[in-house]
């Protein structure tokens, strides 16, 4: 055991509606690393995955799909790791683990299986570097793939809309859409910058300046014969006037819902969800731990169009675990481009062998 000291974000206080995501919810501690049990292991964060939902976390004031991290507690997040000490037979000093690590540099762990944000999972063949295992070939990447090819059923030839395409998923779903055979790929976003970062790196075909340009437009003029797929983390305005240019047999993949997600604003529609019946089409939500059993189908997938230079590991970094809620909040101002990361550590200077 190493004589280093373990740095944690503890939650402070739950958020108030419409509160602001900030550093001021945590206090910021350093203790003693816990030891492993009987059939436990100790892991080192390397990097962690901020995202939206870790907001609602903290949140009083609405359903959410996972309790709230009670005051006094290590702030929940999931993370890719280095096992530094082991009690389980079947997890080695070395290993690179996937996990709900928490907001802290070691963390005590033991197999979870299929528990939702808490499963777990022994990384096998780890890719350099070790970000990735949570962006293109992680959960971010899973989501976009079973999102677009299981939920939305993407055919050859479908024309793509990717609601927030410069966003942690959305980065991947849009190369994903044409890596896998569509006609058209156009996705939205906040800047110009952005824009031109989805069409120059990321080989989307058009993007959407949100801010500054009709969207009702844009998609009439590049959809005139409509939409077949809609990939949408967005919601509200966006993706109800999207309802209004479907194609006949439209799907539509609801991924999550940020524009209104966190708002203390009534909310009310889609108003345009008519346009489903009149084209006959569908619109399904879906998580991605709903296909825990088959990530090792998009893991392979994935990291096969890594390796082959179709993929590109779109990610917006951030430097050190104090970092972490300035990185969450971010994810709330378009601060963000591509998947949000927070490195913890480096990577190791040897991987395990398979």
């Amino acid at each position: 055991m190493t004589a280093d000291r373990n740095r944690c974000w503890r939650v402070a206080r739950h958020s108030h509606p419409g509160e602001p995501f900030s550093a001021e919810l945590f206090d910021w501690c350093e203790e003693a690393i816990s030891e492993p049990a009987d059939g436990e292991f100790l892991v080192r964060t390397i990097c962690l995955a901020p995202g939206p939902a870790q907001r609602g976390y903290l949140d009083k004031g609405k359903e959410r799909l996972l309790e709230r991290v009670a005051v006094g507690d290590v702030m929940r997040g999931r993370g890719v790791g280095q096992i530094v000490a082991s009690r389980h037979p079947e997890y080695s000093e070395g290993d690179i683990f996937l996990g709900s690590l928490g907001w802290q540099d070691y963390s005590v762990q033991r197999p979870r299986g299929k528990e939702f944000v808490f499963s777990t999972k022994k990384i096998t063949r780890p890719i350099l570097p070790l970000s990735t295992q949570l962006g293109v070939l992680g959960q971010a990447g899973v989501t976009a793939y079973f999102g677009l090819l299981e939920v939305g059923a993407l055919k050859q030839g479908d024309r793509v809309l990717v609601t927030a395409g410069a966003g942690g998923v959305g980065s991947v779903a849009g190369q994903l859409a044409g890596i896998n055979g569509a006609d058209i790929t156009a996705g939205t976003a906040s800047t110009d910058e952005k824009c031109a970062w989805m069409c120059d790196e990321l080989g989307y075909d058009a993007a959407i300046n949100y801010r500054t340009e009709s969207v009702d437009e844009r998609l009439a003029e590049l959809f005139p014969h409509g939409i077949d797929l809609i990939f949408d983390s967005v919601g509200g305005e966006i993706l109800d006037t999207a309802l209004t240019h479907l194609a006949f047999h439209a799907r539509v993949v609801i991924c999550g819902f940020i524009a209104t997600d966190y708002t203390i604003d009534p909310l009310s529609g889609p108003i345009n969800y008519r346009h489903l019946l009149y084209k006959r089409a569908r619109m399904e939500g879906f998580v991605s731990f709903d296909y825990w059993d088959r990530y090792a189908e998009a893991e392979q997938a994935l990291a096969g169009w890594y390796r082959d230079g179709r993929l590109f590991n779109s990610e917006d970094v951030d430097q050190g675990l104090e970092k972490m809620p300035d990185a969450v909040a971010s994810l709330f101002t378009g601060g963000n481009r591509g998947v949000k990361i927070c490195r913890v550590a480096p990577d190791p200077d040897r991987l395990p062998s398979e």
